[in-house]
């Protein structure tokens, strides 16, 4: 399966140009990270050039030529990256497909990409229609093509352009979904891989909702088992279950198979820490994150700046009063867009708390001899009410993103917060780029992955 993801802002910059408006044909080049996994190949998009409209040789309404030594600087800056360079161009007058002048160019200009960087990776060749639709193939070391199956456009508003084999709908099943969404955002939701980490208080009846719209595959990633503690919120669950211990991920996919909505699931019984599940989620279209975990917050994050994925993170503050009473009930859903503000340009943890997490997973003998990580991230009161009404916020802030439904604009609404004491939900937003995450948008699979030591392929475990 290829893929390519571009961010909004990316985008909006890609098609500005593209289309100034003249009715001829424009070029542009992209430089682009990569997620290499078994199934599939992934482009996350880095930076657009813009080749200047006035440098180029010839624009007219079917065909452009221009200069391709422009592009030298970003083969420079792809040297020995494994990156990936794409050429876009437009098709004003709405042709949709390759023409045999786009064939030629494409012939002589990615060989040389290829002889250039030299390191048996492809490369891409796409085209905008004036609808800002965009299409595309691949080109190998041989010259040899294959389609895009998939273009992601990561914004506020979630764009994902399908292109490979349809897959089959009952609808049977589905027919108030589709009364409710129709056939085009029922027929997307079959199509997309989402990866939900943490299957136990927000995880389970956020996978529950997921699996009964359709979703075509999910990854499930949890670590633990169901225990006594735990069968007060996670669905499906019973006594039985821990009784035997039976690990949160294999519940979930029992009664997602039960269900029997065709679902694909595969699940990881391990670490967010994990290289293998680093990897799986950054191949997801969606993540969801129903942990409490600032590191495993953080990983996902990482996750998806540099594989430009959406990210939707829930939160729940429940404060007893020790007496049987509650205090407060607050919760959170934070929608995080590659290259804008983060969890932690939002203060949604520290730096302090990830170097304490960190140290308690890593070395319990520190944690003893340190009381104020001793201390920390003590678990706190978890109701199943309330983690069902986060978890259906944020399964709703997600179908808004790909069926936007809502009065207000997608782009005024970077999370919602939820005041249960007092009865009242509310956005927010957050304009600011993070400057911590923000370096690392689209860069793709790098060693270390993420940059983290830990996920080395030369890591000793």
């Amino acid at each position: 399966m290829n893929h390519i993801r571009i961010s909004k802002k990316q985008y909006d910059i890609l098609r500005a140009h593209l289309f100034p408006g003249d009715g001829k044909e424009a070029v542009a080049i992209a430089v682009c990270g990569r997620l290499s996994n078994v199934d599939q190949h992934v482009l996350c998009v880095q930076q657009i050039m813009p080749v200047p409209h006035e440098a180029c040789f010839e624009r007219t309404p079917d065909k452009v030529s221009w200069p391709t030594n422009v592009i030298n600087p970003l083969l420079e800056k792809a040297t020995g990256m494994g990156w990936a360079l794409i050429k876009f161009h437009s098709h004003p007058g709405y042709y949709e497909q390759f023409s045999a002048i786009d064939d030629y160019s494409d012939s002589q200009l990615f060989p040389s990409i290829h002889n250039c960087l030299n390191d048996g990776l492809p490369h891409a060749s796409c085209i905008m229609l004036p609808d800002g639709r965009i299409f595309g193939r691949f080109f190998d070391e041989e010259n040899r093509t294959s389609p895009v199956d998939l273009f992601a456009v990561m914004g506020s508003d979630l764009v994902f352009w399908h292109y490979g084999k349809q897959k089959q709908i009952r609808e049977d099943l589905q027919i108030r979904n589709l009364q409710a969404f129709g056939k085009g955002t029922v027929a997307a939701l079959s199509k997309l891989k989402i990866g939900v980490v943490g299957c136990s208080g927000t995880g389970s009846p956020t996978i529950e909702q997921l699996k009964r719209l359709g979703v075509g595959e999910l990854i499930l990633v949890d670590p633990d088992y169901v225990d006594f503690l735990n069968l007060n919120r996670i669905i499906n669950s019973t006594l039985q279950d821990a009784e035997n211990k039976i690990p949160k991920t294999t519940l979930m996919k029992r009664a997602i198979e039960e269900t029997g909505f065709g679902t694909k699931v595969t699940c990881f019984e391990k670490s967010i820490t994990d290289r293998d599940v680093v990897k799986k989620l950054a191949g997801c279209d969606v993540l969801f994150s129903c942990v409490d975990s600032v590191e495993a917050r953080h990983m996902l994050n990482l996750i998806s700046s540099f594989y430009l994925v959406p990210l939707f993170d829930m939160g729940i503050d429940i404060i007893a009063d020790g007496k049987g009473g509650i205090e407060t009930i607050n919760g959170i859903v934070h929608y995080i867009q590659p290259g804008g503000s983060s969890l932690l340009s939002r203060e949604q943890y520290t730096v302090e708390q990830l170097r304490s997490e960190s140290i308690r997973r890593r070395d319990p003998e520190e944690v003893t001899r340190n009381q104020y990580l001793a201390a920390a991230c003590e678990s706190s009161p978890a109701v199943i009410s309330i983690n069902m009404q986060v978890a259906a916020t944020a399964v709703n802030e997600f179908l808004a993103r790909i069926h936007p439904y809502r009065n207000m604009k997608n782009e005024d609404v970077d999370a919602i917060a939820i005041m249960f004491n007092d009865g009242t939900a509310f956005p927010q937003s957050f304009k600011n780029p993070c400057p911590f995450f923000s370096k690392y948008t689209g860069q793709g699979d790098v060693e270390p992955l993420l940059n983290n030591p830990e996920l080395s392929k030369n890591e000793i475990k």
